[in-house]
């Protein structure tokens, strides 16, 4: 029993620790489940307690994912400017289980707005107030159908309209589509372990939001593909 309880106590002391003193760019061993957590380290901040609920435990590229549940505590109205940054870094896994050295990933545009990498966002309470969906019969704009379900007021429905509360989705089943991936950026990506920091900071700095993700990464390969399917972008050799 005395050796069972020493054994449990290392286990629990070897667990990575998710908050804000997890190091990321220092993976130590392969990532076998997706993780989502609050890495912010600002005690001030305004998004807190962050938690995603997925539909599977790993990314398949080009595919699909579901976010199920969706909850985070807002600590105070938000003010913008938010500028939005994203960091991404990749590790492969070698033979006998090891992980190579973790690079950081560049930033590879996708569009004008968007990228995958390690990419600089600009403004997020503007890039919200700028993609509002337009209505054709109104002939306006009008609230995210997310920020609805989320009871944030139509009229506010970019920053400003975050105030101090819980903000939660249940069995929100939010489909993320990346099945649409250019051949080229899945040579970017291929296939590894990825860690992923998501950061949002005022005008003066100060981290607003923080949210870490680990994730594995793989290859879909259509089995009814006869050409040999795709592989990190590039065809398959046929056998």
């Amino acid at each position: 029993m005395f050796v069972f309880l020493l054994a449990t106590i290392a286990a629990v002391s070897a667990q990575t620790v998710y908050d804000s003193t997890y190091q990321f760019g220092n993976l130590q061993a392969p990532i076998d489940r997706a993780v989502v957590f609050d890495c912010g380290s600002n005690p001030d901040r305004a998004f807190k307690n962050w938690n995603f609920v997925f539909d599977r435990t790993d990314l398949e590229l080009p595919g699909t994912f579901t976010i199920i549940d969706f909850d985070v505590d807002v600590t105070k109205q938000v003010v913008g400017p938010l500028y939005g940054r994203v960091e991404a870094w990749r590790g492969f896994v070698l033979l006998g289980g090891l992980i190579s050295p973790t690079i950081q990933v560049p930033c590879l545009p996708i569009d004008p707005l968007y990228g995958v990498g390690t990419c600089e966002y600009g403004d997020i309470c503007q890039i919200l107030a700028d993609g509002k969906p337009f209505d054709a019969l109104t002939n306006s704009t009008v609230c995210y159908e997310d920020s609805v379900l989320l009871s944030i007021p139509q009229d506010k429905c970019g920053c400003d309209g975050l105030a101090p509360k819980h903000y939660g989705i249940k069995d929100w089943n939010k489909l993320i589509d990346l099945s649409g991936l250019e051949s080229g950026i899945l040579t970017f990506l291929a296939s590894g372990d990825y860690e992923i920091r998501a950061t949002a900071t005022d005008a003066n700095g100060d981290e607003q939001a923080c949210i870490g993700v680990r994730v594995p990464v793989t290859e879909f390969v259509d089995p009814n593909d006869t050409s040999g399917g795709w592989l990190f972008g590039r065809k398959k050799r046929s056998n």
